[in-house]
């Protein structure tokens, strides 16, 4: 769900939903060169070959989504926000993250590092987690940074088993982040 509001928290939909989050309706017209821009935030990646970008039609454009499997419940979503819970450090981020998680379902692991996005430090977080009333295990990667109270983030939901070549894709997003002048 994109809500309209500038603040944008992390939903139980976004680990244990049975739908991509952000409801993304319509390929990214404007990724030009394989090249995502969003002016509104100011940052741009490169779209790895073969993948393309959702974004939702609903709401302010803050990023965009891409489905990794049909069959799974794995995509990549690239976001950015305006902090209005005041957690403006990754870290705090990264907390509420698992808050929520864990209000309904149960975090397995959490394992995170400092990591940057095109020199701005963050953090780089892998939580698996087991979603209520399912015996599957999913794993959430997500790298997070804060710069001027603004939320940046690059998720990745998988699997287990396929999570090595989804986090190459999630490698090739964080690689080719750039800072771009906010018009």
């Amino acid at each position: 769900m994109w809500i309209s509001a500038p603040a944008w928290a992390q939903s139980r939909e976004d680990y244990c939903g049975d739908r991509l989050p952000g409801a993304p309706t319509q390929a990214a017209t404007q990724v030009r060169g394989a090249r995502y821009v969003n002016n509104a935030y100011g940052y741009s990646v490169s779209i790895p070959d073969g993948l393309q970008p959702l974004i939702s039609a609903n709401g302010p454009e803050r990023g965009f989504v891409i489905l990794l499997s049909q069959g799974l419940r794995a995509y990549l979503r690239v976001d950015a926000s305006y902090d209005v819970f005041y957690d403006i450090t990754a870290d705090g981020v990264h907390r509420r993250d698992l808050n929520t998680i864990r209000l309904h379902d149960a975090v397995l692991g959490d394992d995170s590092s400092a990591v940057a996005m095109a020199s701005e430090p963050g953090v780089r977080a892998v939580i698996r987690l087991q979603c209520r009333g399912r015996d599957d295990i999913r794993v959430h990667e997500e790298v997070i940074t804060v710069r001027y109270r603004e939320i940046y983030r690059i998720d990745l939901q998988s699997t287990p088993d396929r999570l090595g070549a989804d986090e190459r894709t999630l490698n090739a997003l964080l690689k080719s982040w750039r800072w771009e002048p906010i018009r």
